[in-house]
């Protein structure tokens, strides 16, 4: 897959973005959700319900990797598959990026913006992962949110998305590329 890029310079800047990128992000938008939760308190959060209904018939589940730190119960499972995602989608960032640039606009907002939109839009509601408390069992489509639950996800994948752009940003500077523009030679 890397043979496409025009130098080992490049591979080193996907994979160093790849892995920086996805360890800040990770807390980023874990962090975001502190500030905003998206979810009431005892709805099962997407990730958790991805995890139950692929995993469940192994033993393996949601609360699996649940651990107390300071008298708080930490769900590891979804804190697992959320940091799974972030280098997942900071690869698909990185990747999309050198051959298209436009994904950087506003310095990584747009491609948060989109990541919402198709996640929380469109494959989590299409796959009955997202029957919101509030809403009467009605499916969570984006339209279908509550403006709280709306709002934390969209900032919460912007602040994400830009944290990875930021960290992209870093990496191109140590390996004295362009931070604007086509960044690949």
């Amino acid at each position: 897959m890397f043979k496409m890029f025009k130098n080992s310079i490049d591979c080193k800047i996907i994979i160093w973005t790849t892995i920086i990128g996805g360890f800040i992000s990770s807390l980023v938008k874990w962090g975001s959700e502190v500030n905003m939760p998206p979810r009431q308190p005892g709805e099962i959060s997407p990730p958790g319900a991805n995890i139950d209904a692929w995993l469940g018939w192994t033993g393996f589940n949601s609360h699996s990797l649940d651990y107390v730190y300071q008298a708080t119960t930490v769900t590891g499972a979804v804190t697992l598959y959320h940091w799974l995602f972030s280098f997942i989608f900071a690869f698909v960032y990185v990747y999309i990026s050198y051959f298209w640039n436009n994904i950087r606009l506003w310095y990584g907002v747009l491609y948060g913006l989109i990541i919402t939109v198709v996640m929380h839009g469109f494959l989590i509601p299409l796959f009955g992962f997202r029957y919101p408390a509030y809403n009467n069992g009605a499916i969570g489509w984006l339209w279908n949110l509550n403006g709280y639950e709306l709002w934390s996800e969209i900032l919460g994948h912007i602040y994400w998305s830009v944290s990875i752009e930021i960290c992209m940003i870093a990496v191109l500077a140590h390996f004295a590329r362009p931070i604007r523009g086509v960044w690949h030679q």
